[in-house]
């Protein structure tokens, strides 16, 4: 099995050097957009409760014009909120210690 492994990997695959360069390179991507998720869910999630609360305090104070127009930012705040949620799960990193490993893998194949 592991025969068949090398022999696809060197068939198929670059050269494992430029794969760690740009694994590394890419793994830094993932961390920063996933931290970029995770600041675009706080900031709809502070626009969506600010919105719905003061939206409803000026509309029990009979004062539609701004009632309308925090009502309006809960909706944009609910999308920016999803799209943070969606984008941090999608790119946060799943088990550090399934990464080190294949990352000590990948230095095992390159010292053969």
């Amino acid at each position: 099995m592991a025969l068949q492994r090398s022999a696809v990997r060197s068939r198929l695959a670059p050269p494992l050097s430029a794969c760690i360069k740009w694994s590394a390179y890419g793994f830094y991507i993932m961390k920063v957009i996933a931290r970029i998720g995770q600041i675009v869910f706080i900031i709809g999630l502070i626009l969506s409760v600010v919105g719905f609360i003061l939206g409803f305090w000026f509309l029990f104070q009979d004062n539609d014009y701004w009632a309308i127009r925090f009502l309006y930012a809960v909706p944009t705040g609910f999308m920016l909120l999803f799209t943070g949620l969606s984008t941090s799960v999608m790119f946060s990193p799943r088990d550090d210690r399934s990464l080190e490993e294949k990352r000590s893998l990948e230095d095992s194949d390159e010292l053969n």
